[in-house]
């Protein structure tokens, strides 16, 4: 998809499982190396009650770098083209304000538009949808629960390992 150029990261989807044991994780993530073709690397096994787990969550620090930079470029480019396209169209349409002061008009639409896109940049980077997951994973250590927070590469190893964890009748939890 188009909007998949904003990320710098390898893997942008993350899934979480939650077990009562660890016989159950290793039994879950055999299938899921199996049938999904998945890596260790993909793989991340969080213990009940661990402290430090957040490289597990988000393992490709230089990929967030890259998607940092991706998207404030992309997004601010895309914020600056909508207000020249804005600005012209109103132009056009002969709006006393725009006509009367053209160059301060159009400055502050692209201005405004720039710093929008750039604010979606930042928005992108941040990534909310990961903080569910995050969450999630948070919630069973402190239960006394394992995880197995899980990295698909792609949309069909995403598909493979939602199928998986629905066979196995696993909770999980999925970013986008």
């Amino acid at each position: 998809m188009a909007w998949q150029a904003l990320f710098g990261e390898k893997a942008s989807t993350k899934l979480a499982a939650f077990f009562d044991s660890q016989d159950a994780l290793d039994r879950v993530s055999s299938q899921l190396r199996e049938a999904g073709g998945l890596q260790n690397p993909q793989l991340w096994v969080v213990r009940p009650h661990s402290a430090n787990y957040d490289k597990r969550l988000e393992p490709e620090t230089e990929g967030v770098a890259r998607t940092a930079v991706r998207s404030h470029i992309i997004l601010g480019g895309l914020g600056l083209l909508a207000g020249l396209l804005l600005w012209g169209i109103l132009y056009l349409m002969q709006i006393p304000a725009i006509v009367s002061s053209p160059v301060y008009s159009g400055g502050a639409i692209v201005a405004f538009s720039t710093v929008g896109g750039l604010l979606l940049g930042g928005l992108v980077t941040a990534r909310p949808d990961h903080q569910r997951v995050i969450q999630a994973v948070d919630t069973a250590t402190k239960e006394g629960r394992w995880s197995l927070v899980i990295h698909p590469r792609d949309e069909m190893q995403c598909k493979t390992v939602e199928a998986v964890l629905h066979d196995a009748g696993v909770e999980s939890v999925r970013s986008i």
